[in-house]
């Protein structure tokens, strides 16, 4: 799993971040989370083709998260894309799609299925042999999710009775990892006492949110969290007015939820220099980076 930041600025984007925008590389897929004004030259510059994204996750319907959309859709269009592409959002998402579509005369001829989650008869976006992908709704100004991708769990075959039975290259392996009994040599192999689980990798993605108990929760024992870090905590009394979190407040989470690894973004553009917020997010959890564009986590 491998996580590359396309934009790391909160409203205003600044010589050194672009609006927010996170890429996802699993296996063959490219998952988009949010996408900021400026997403598509960002994919370039990291030698991304934009049509390769199989799923765009959309947090919410403000514009320093969404600009990009209708130039990638419109780009994605007019090099005669043919691969599906899916769109998930809060309720509106539908909507807001039809009319860029109708205001800038963006016609995709390929299929695009859009899915608007709501929280109220499920957490769950998506669910593939795979992965998982689940919602946790905000308190945001607007409707605002947060994401949790769960990589499912693998079994791994037990590499010394591998050795010691000597099946190396059978494709009986393969049905064992799948959780099936086979049959080797003529003997029966229960899956369950040669293999053992590999629990998946979890990646959450908090943004624009006012902090609230059920966050740490969401984020429970995540491999990677990635949250807002908007402002520091000195404007905690300011934040509250905007539906954000200070850094302390998304380190304060990470350390609730056990989580193995902050990295903070979507930064305010009255932050010509970080380092005082690492200090303040370090102060509560240790294991902190701050995202720049381009940066590649791998989980």
């Amino acid at each position: 799993m491998k996580v590359q930041f396309l934009g790391t600025a909160s409203s205003f984007p600044t010589r050194e971040r672009s609006h927010t925008s996170i890429l996802l590389r699993y296996g063959p897929e490219a998952i988009l989370f949010d996408c900021g004004e400026g997403t598509q030259r960002q994919l370039r510059i990291a030698g991304e083709s934009p049509m390769k994204i199989t799923k765009i996750f959309i947090t919410h319907w403000h514009g320093d998260h969404v600009l990009g959309l209708p130039g990638l859709l419109e780009s994605m269009a007019m090099n005669n894309r043919t691969d599906p592409l899916e769109i998930f959002g809060p309720g509106g998402t539908k909507e807001s799609i039809k009319y860029l579509f109708q205001a800038l005369h963006i016609r995709p001829n390929f299929k695009l299925s859009v899915h608007e989650v709501d929280t109220r008869t499920s957490k769950l976006a998506i669910n593939t042999k795979d992965y998982a992908v689940q919602v946790q709704f905000l308190k945001h100004r607007i409707p605002c999710l947060a994401y949790s991708f769960k990589e499912k769990d693998r079994y791994r075959i037990d590499k010394m009775w591998v050795r010691k039975e000597k099946v190396q290259g059978l494709p009986a392996l393969a049905k064992l990892q799948q959780g099936q009994d086979v049959t080797i040599n003529g003997k029966k192999i229960k899956a369950k006492d040669v293999t053992y689980a590999s629990p998946g990798k979890k990646l959450t993605i908090i943004f624009d949110t006012a902090p609230f108990a059920d966050l740490a929760k969401f984020a429970k024992d995540s491999d990677l969290l990635i949250c807002e870090g908007t402002f520091s905590n000195k404007l905690r009394d300011k934040v509250k007015d905007y539906g954000h979190l200070t850094v302390k407040d998304a380190a304060k989470i990470a350390k609730s939820a056990k989580a193995s690894k902050l990295v903070l973004t979507h930064f305010s553009q009255r932050y010509k220099d970080v380092s005082e917020l690492k200090k303040e997010a370090t102060s509560v959890f240790k294991n902190t980076t701050l995202a720049k564009d381009f940066m590649i986590v791998n989980v």
